[in-house]
């Protein structure tokens, strides 16, 4: 047989004979390079089939079994060129790079093969040239999992991932999100009713739920039903799916074309979890077979992204003074028959130093009370009353680790208003006048297993188990709550409606932190056991605030010390 020279010019023109000499058809036709054969690239062949794919083969015997012919593909031949590097994609400088670093590690000194690579599992996992716009599919229907462990993340670091993924199209109108009691996201189909065009106009369109991902990407193919308005894409933003950029196979992708795809965002943040996603789908790449570890270095490391000028935190170590504290549950407390569960919420995370999020998750069962509650005396001699715990789920905690919070006298009496809550009434404001302070009564939250409920609940479902353990039942929002509070503590110290005032969420584990730490004479290693940080520098660092009162006070000690300037005559 005429062995072929062993360059890309002549692999790309060789057409092969697949007529045997007995005249039968063969499916695939072996075609030797012209090699020396004292060098690894003894047995290196051209494997073509009558589609007209052309692969590299290396075949061989391994040492004490000649008598059985084994192969190894290499990989498939494209002639193509990279539209970055300019390099061929898969040619004979790639081969020789592959076929290198297998024959080291499966021949002798002597190049006798000792070892079989297709039992390898390294090498097994051969480059399958999949799109970016297959990865993202792929990656959907693996259930989107973090890059480093095989946990799934949370429903709202789900909806982050598709916005920049496949969203602002049409398709995420059939989404939702949630996460379930171990702490995984997943996605949910729902059906779309209704769509808002580029004009403002509401029309119905009455889209049923798909069945999976499959049929939802077939009903919205890239780059169609890309939503553009003045409420939702304002910019005209594409995602990676509808975006050019999904056409390129994951193995091509290169700094210069992750670039261009984020220079469509404006804000540093948006660039940022854009870069993340990219950086995601190569990690999944990897995991998954489709491309080597050892291929190339993850351009989404090489990707610049430049801040810009520092914007000033107004919030940061910022905490409440001792009178606005008051203030704050006072507000709190007057404001609960039109913010039902949304204030006894603030409320609790200011007592307990409870992440928003962390209380807005927590059930009922959550609530372990003692038989015997403990009676236990402080250091200045009075008696305290511990009735139980409150348990923090692995799951609903940030740190993924069960934690526990003491239901001290302050918590009970937070924790008795909470249950009275659905023995009354709330009145509901609206901006229609026939809808105003209306009284509409909470005993359906004697059904929910949630120990912060919404008051936006479908009645017509409760009948239903599954959406009364959904998280569709409970609290997921305190902004309007904020919003009033504000304004009122505002009203009520004499400020108007201009003046900057501090008050916010933000501020309420900060404040916490300070108060538990000075209960503990400064002691931040006994505080973080009642705020639940990991160490104490992060406590000091970033929670431990001061008000200005503090500061000036602090100062007057300062005083005593600094008297050594002397005033001119």
């Amino acid at each position: 047989m005429k062995r072929l020279k062993f360059n890309n010019r002549a692999i790309h023109n060789h057409k092969s004979n697949f007529v045997s000499s007995t005249g039968k058809s063969k499916v695939r036709v072996y075609t030797p390079f012209q090699m020396h054969s004292l060098t690894h690239f003894k047995g290196l062949n051209l494997c073509e089939y009558k589609k007209g794919e052309k692969h590299f083969v290396i075949r061989f015997r391994l040492k004490g079994q000649r008598d059985k012919s084994r192969t190894f593909s290499l990989g498939r031949f494209d002639n193509n060129l990279n539209i970055v590097t300019g390099e061929t994609k898969f040619g004979i400088k790639q081969c020789q790079e592959r076929l290198f670093n297998i024959a080291k590690e499966h021949q002798d000194e002597y190049g006798h093969w000792i070892k079989d690579p297709n039992l390898t599992v390294s090498f097994t996992q051969v480059n399958q040239s999949i799109s970016i716009r297959k990865l993202i599919e792929e990656y959907a229907k693996a259930g989107f999992e973090k890059m480093f462990n095989a946990e799934k993340m949370k429903g709202n670091s789900i909806r982050d991932k598709v916005r920049h993924l496949f969203g602002y199209n049409l398709r995420v109108r059939h989404l939702e999100y949630d996460t379930d009691d171990k702490g995984d996201g997943y996605v949910r189909f729902v059906p779309s009713k209704q769509l808002r065009n580029n004009d403002g106009e509401i029309k119905s369109i009455n889209k049923p739920a798909p069945k999976d991902w499959d049929e939802l990407f077939k009903w919205y193919p890239p780059g169609k039903f890309i939503l553009k308005n003045h409420t939702f894409n304002m910019s005209g933003n594409k995602s990676i799916y509808d975006d050019v950029i999904g056409k390129v196979n994951v193995e091509d992708l290169r700094t210069k074309l992750i670039i261009d795809h984020l220079n469509q965002y404006n804000s540093h943040s948006a660039k940022y979890d854009a870069m993340e996603c990219f950086r995601t789908l190569w990690h999944f790449a990897v995991h998954q077979g489709y491309m080597e570890n050892d291929a190339m270095i993850n351009p989404t490391y090489l990707v610049p992204i430049k801040k810009g000028r520092p914007v000033p935190n107004k919030y940061k170590l910022k905490i409440f003074s001792d009178e606005d504290w008051k203030l704050l549950l006072e507000v709190c407390n007057d404001l609960s028959h039109r913010y039902p569960w949304q204030t006894d919420a603030i409320v609790l995370q200011a007592l307990t130093g409870l992440r928003r999020t962390e209380s807005f998750q927590l059930k009922k069962s959550d609530l372990k009370y003692w038989d015997n509650p403990k009676i236990l005396t402080n250091k200045a001699g009075q008696k305290q009353i511990v009735y139980g715990e409150i348990h923090i789920r692995p799951a609903v905690s940030k740190m993924g680790q069960e934690e526990w919070i003491p239901i001290i006298e302050p918590i009970q009496t937070c924790l008795n208003n909470i249950k009275g809550i659905p023995k009354r009434h709330f009145t509901y404001h609206s901006k229609m006048y026939n809808k105003s302070h209306r009284n509409y009564g909470l005993a359906y939250a004697k059904g929910l297993p949630w120990l912060f409920c919404s008051t936006q609940v479908q009645t017509s479902e409760l009948f239903n188990s599954k959406y009364r353990f959904s998280s569709k039942t409970r609290l997921r929002t305190d902004h309007h709550c904020w919003l009033e509070i504000r304004r009122e503590m505002k009203k009520r110290k004499g400020l108007s409606a201009n003046d900057e005032y501090l008050c916010t969420s933000k501020m309420l584990r900060k404040t916490f932190t300070h108060k538990a730490k000075r209960a503990f004479d400064g002691r931040s290693d006994i505080a973080k056991r009642f705020t639940r940080h990991t160490n104490e520098d992060i406590l000091e660092g970033r929670y431990d605030g001061v008000t200005r009162e503090e500061i000036h006070q602090n100062s007057t000690e300062l005083a005593v010390v600094l008297d050594f300037v002397k005033k001119r005559a």
